[in-house]
């Protein structure tokens, strides 16, 4: 195995999932608007990061979106909401989205190279790291009954 890479701060560090230096490339922000830029998490060095891989087929995924959105207008810019999609084919992803308010930011991983890295067993799936970019858990599917844990989670997270 290779070395394993604090997201934050790029440097070697123990972890319970396989870090890689890996850059996405930002196929759409939101449904609207389209761009392909650089993205890398250690941008966001000094904040919480809370990722969520989703599918536009999962239905789990249509019921935490606006539970994540409402997060985001929760928190504001404390807590960064990455949403991964690992659909293959943009266009689900677009249809997918067009349903929804986001304000968080959407990213497009089609080879599902970054899921593989986080090993992604089901859908939705989060990981929640704190300003240091160490992970603090993670979650697999979403039911209602979630939102309090990973609302306090959060918090403790914000508050550390």
């Amino acid at each position: 195995m290779s070395g394993l890479i604090n997201i934050v701060t790029g440097l070697p560090r123990l972890t319970l999932i396989p870090w890689i230096a890996i850059s996405l490339i930002v196929v759409f922000c939101s449904y609207s608007q389209a761009s392909e830029t650089d993205f890398r998490l250690e941008e966001y060095a000094g904040k919480v990061v809370f990722i969520d891989f989703w599918a536009s087929w999962c239905g789990p995924c249509r019921a935490s979106f606006p539970f994540m959105e409402e997060l985001q207008r929760e928190f504001g810019d404390d807590l960064v909401i990455v949403a991964i999609n690992l659909d293959e084919n943009r266009k689900d992803a677009l249809e997918f989205l067009a349903r929804f308010e986001v304000s968080f930011k959407i990213f497009y991983d089609p080879s599902a190279q970054l899921a593989e890295k986080y090993e992604v067993k089901g859908m939705p799936s989060s990981y929640l790291f704190d300003r240091s970019g160490e992970l603090l858990g993670s979650h697999i599917g979403f039911r209602k009954k979630d939102k309090q844990q990973l609302r306090s989670e959060i918090i403790a997270a914000l508050e550390a």
